[in-house]
């Protein structure tokens, strides 16, 4: 079983998702995100050079410049804005939760082994694999977190699964559509930290279960 340095950084990419779960202190949580998506950048490049698509050394750049260093350090603002420095707590135990995102990869690899991948034969699995595990773990991170800001990174994990698995199955979309869909979750990001700062003022925690105690 052969498996190219690219596909191994993925599978890596898919590992810092699962140390993400086992974690509650969200400025560590941040900084892994921010490899993880150094990561995907590395592999978005790798992929430039392997299919001559000169357009994915620009998605690789912005990709590195806007979710690997503005937005980790924009959520890093936030958290010193509101001071919270962890998570106040989780659904699911952390431990228990890392083991149940090693079975996610686990499902994650028979299903991305019955994946057809466009010109690669057996090759190729373990980039849908990382892909599929990156948007469990990221939905693993937003169920079970109670403070806003993880339920955020949660959604930027998801993202990062959901664009790796773009990339392993069309080998790159077009420079346009990739730049949109990066400005939308830049978006998202600004609004959601907004909305952060006003729950933390209005009701002085980022507990989102207790949001659905409030009565009218």
């Amino acid at each position: 079983m052969n498996i190219s340095d690219l596909e191994r950084l993925a599978l890596l990419s898919s590992f810092t998702a699962i140390l993400m779960v086992g974690s509650t202190h969200l400025r560590l949580n941040i900084w892994i995100f921010s490899g993880q998506t150094i990561l995907l950048s590395i592999i978005t490049a790798l992929f430039a050079r392997e299919r001559a698509e000169n357009h994915l050394y620009a998605v690789a750049l912005v990709l590195f410049l806007l979710k690997a260093v503005v937005v980790p350090r924009f959520l890093l603002f936030i958290i010193q804005k509101v001071n919270v420095q962890r998570d106040s707590g989780t659904f699911v135990p952390a431990p228990i939760a890392m083991h149940l995102c090693i079975g996610f990869l686990v499902i994650s690899y028979l299903l991305a082994r019955q994946l057809p991948v466009p010109g690669s034969g057996t090759a190729g699995w373990p980039m849908a694999t990382a892909a599929i595990s990156l948007v469990c773990t990221g939905l693993m991170l937003m169920l079970t977190r109670r403070v806003a800001l993880s339920q955020i990174i949660g959604f930027l994990v998801m993202e990062n699964g959901i664009y790796l698995f773009g990339l392993g199955q069309t080998h790159g979309m077009p420079l346009l559509i990739e730049m949109g869909i990066m400005l939308d979750v830049l978006a998202g990001v600004m609004i959601a930290g907004l909305i952060v700062f006003r729950i933390k003022n209005s009701f002085e925690h980022l507990d989102v279960t207790m949001l659905a105690e409030l009565k009218e």
